[in-house]
């Protein structure tokens, strides 16, 4: 496994499969919020492009996403 942090602290993640395999994971944070996406079928650029498309929701927003079942709430 190696472990990246950029200049901006956006954290990126490979960890390699005995198979040969391995899987993308990129963690960034925005104030007090993370967002983190994992691949194994894409590649850096195309998970960076999510969290690019990412924009901070209101809690109205939210609670609707949770409400309508489109999102999981975790803590």
């Amino acid at each position: 496994m190696t472990c990246t942090v950029d200049a901006s602290g956006e954290l990126l993640t490979v960890r390699g499969f005995p198979d040969g395999g391995r899987s993308v994971s990129l963690t960034r944070r925005h104030q007090n919020v993370g967002a983190e996406v994992t691949g194994a079928t894409v590649d850096e650029a195309e998970l960076r492009r999510v969290l690019d498309a990412l924009h901070p929701l209101s809690d109205a927003e939210l609670e609707g996403l949770i409400r309508d079942k489109r999102t999981v709430y975790r803590i």
